[in-house]
């Protein structure tokens, strides 16, 4: 690993945790531009939103290590995740999705000024929200950050399938360079329409919600993984969702929010090695719904 805290976390850990986790996280082009993102990443995890320094310094150099870059921050996160990064002289290697409501021109400005500050950046990577109708009625604003050089990505960020509607409208009309939505194989309806449009359209994709807060581990808890997994290079439950929903094309990264840097390995694992044909997503599918 390129990081010593990395290396240090990686002593530390079980050699059955470390054994194929040598490589470096797959990548894929943000459509439109010839900038890559690594395809796993981390959500806004308890130990950021929570500050606690000592287990997110180690969930960055796991994330580092690997050669992920993608952080999902929001609210205090935006700060105690930009410290750690200035501290470990990484906010250039670092890609992190920031949290910013409609407001007036000004009042977005001076934010996106104080987080970027904060974050040790010139330009803020992305900025999403979560009010769609508060996007739409101020895409001005958020075009104004562009413009000014102060964002690079614009987009929104939002669960649930009775969103999919307005988010795709966003789409169809040109809005957003990022939506970040739930898709996995206990929520697979984005397959249907949104994922096909946004990949159509050139948007790019950050998946949320890939154990559905929790709730697929109890799931899968004492069950045996299936041999065939191994036919696509899955080495845990995690991986076997997370590899689920990379197979989609449309899908730039996915997100994995936990405080347990042994399963961010985990979790990073799945960026690695072959993915699952549509004959196998579909064979994972059945063995998720004989579980229900």
């Amino acid at each position: 690993m390129r990081y010593s805290g990395a290396a240090a976390l990686a002593a530390a850990l079980p050699p059955s945790v470390l054994a194929s986790h040598h490589e470096r996280v797959a990548s894929r082009l943000i459509p439109g531009t010839n900038e890559t993102l690594p395809i796993v990443g981390l959500g806004n995890s308890v130990s950021f939103r929570d500050e606690d320094l000592s287990i997110a310094s180690k969930l960055i150099d796991v994330l580092l290590g690997q050669g992920g870059s993608y952080i999902d921050v929001g609210g205090v996160s935006r700060f105690s995740v930009g410290q750690l990064a200035r501290e470990k002289g990484a906010t250039d290697k670092l890609f992190l999705g920031n949290y910013l409501d409609p407001n007036d021109e000004q009042a977005m400005h001076e934010e996106a000024r104080t987080v970027a500050r904060g974050q040790g950046k010139d330009a803020l990577d992305l900025v999403h929200t979560r009010d769609l109708q508060g996007y739409r009625a101020q895409i001005g604003q958020y075009r104004a950050l562009k413009a000014a050089g102060l964002v690079r990505y614009i987009g929104v960020a939002r669960s649930g399938q009775r969103n999919f509607d307005a988010i795709m409208k966003l789409i169809d009309d040109g809005l957003v360079d990022f939506v970040q939505i739930n898709y996995s194989m206990l929520e697979p309806k984005a397959a249907d329409r949104l994922l096909p449009l946004a990949r159509d359209q050139g948007v790019a994709v950050n998946i949320s919600r890939p154990f559905i807060n929790g709730r697929y581990f109890g799931m899968v808890s004492g069950q045996v993984l299936p041999d065939w997994a191994a036919e696509f290079d899955c080495e845990s439950w995690a991986q076997f969702s997370l590899k689920f929903i990379l197979a989609h094309p449309a899908v730039n990264c996915v997100l994995t929010e936990t405080a347990n840097p042994a399963h961010a390995l985990d979790n990073l694992g799945a960026g690695h090695g072959r993915l699952p044909d549509a004959a196998t997503r579909q064979r994972m599918l059945n063995v998720m719904q004989n579980l229900v």
